[in-house]
């Protein structure tokens, strides 16, 4: 009787393993296992999976070119669209993908009006490869569902593609964040900070200081002023620019590059920061 119910099991345990769908994207790259109790209901750019049972999600959005700081970056800023808005409730967590690696952290937030708890992870391959990942379910329902997530989350690998390396998406990187740049020159010391807004305004302010000597010892002068106006990411030539359009008709530009997880414009290196005086 127990070697029956042994057996049985058995092939339960096969008939489940047997039930996990493969999912390639040859375009961009990858591959990414999850139960065929879902259902592919859209793949143009983004892949979404829909169970047939409840509410559960899988998001894959492609994202060639990430680097490190970037992926994680996407994921402690969370996300907002029409549709969704969820918030990461831990650090990123390294885990190995075949041929890449990735960060995961948890999240929670609202999908389609529905309070909903998940993971997120970014994921970069060897080969300039990758997505953002979303796997979510009902509050009510993640329990149940953890433990398939991690299955999912750990199923990523890399394979050659025939999409190459892509620019960023640096309206989703920059959105948000505040750009600061410090140098010295001439015993003047200057700063700039650029604050790129999420709802597409910017708040620009430049400082100035200098050391004057005087009778009466040194003294410091400063000037300061702050513009603002729209914000936006163009295309030029296949290169990031970054435009600003000031409420009094000026405009000014940089090509925004990353290199080695730093972001540059026109040659300039900015720090980023997530803190910004948006508000």
């Amino acid at each position: 009787m127990a070697k029956h119910s042994l057996t049985a099991l058995l092939l339960l345990f096969v008939s489940v393993v047997a039930a996990a769908q493969t999912f390639t994207n040859d375009d961009y790259g990858y591959s990414i296992e999850v139960d065929d109790g879902y259902q592919l209901i859209q793949n143009n750019g983004t892949a979404y999976f829909r169970s047939k049972e409840n509410d559960s999600l899988v998001i894959i959005k492609n994202r060639p070119g990430l680097e490190e700081a970037m992926a994680k970056d996407y994921l402690r800023q969370g996300f907002q669209d029409e549709r969704m808005a969820f918030v990461s409730v831990s650090e990123p967590v390294e885990i190995n993908a075949v041929n890449g690696k990735g960060f995961l952290v948890d999240i929670e937030g609202i999908i389609e009006r529905k309070q909903i708890q998940g993971v997120a992870g970014s994921y970069i391959g060897n080969d300039g490869q990758g997505i953002v990942l979303l796997v979510s379910a009902a509050r009510e329902d993640w329990d149940q569902l953890a433990s398939e997530a991690q299955e999912i989350t750990a199923s990523i690998k890399f394979v050659e593609g025939a999409t190459g390396p892509a620019t960023p998406d640096w309206y989703r990187v920059l959105a948000g964040s505040r750009l600061s740049l410090r140098d010295t020159s001439d015993g003047k010391s200057r700063r700039e900070d650029l604050n790129l807004c999420s709802d597409g305004g910017f708040l620009h302010r430049m400082s100035t200081s200098a050391m004057k000597d005087s009778d009466s010892g040194s003294a410091m002068g400063y000037s300061t002023k702050t513009r603002s106006g729209v914000w936006r990411v163009v295309d030029d030539n296949g290169k990031s620019r970054l435009l600003l359009l000031y409420n009094d008709g000026r405009q000014e530009s940089a090509i925004i590059v990353s290199r080695s997880g730093q972001i540059f414009l026109d040659g300039r290196r900015y720090s980023r920061f997530r803190k910004n005086n948006c508000r």
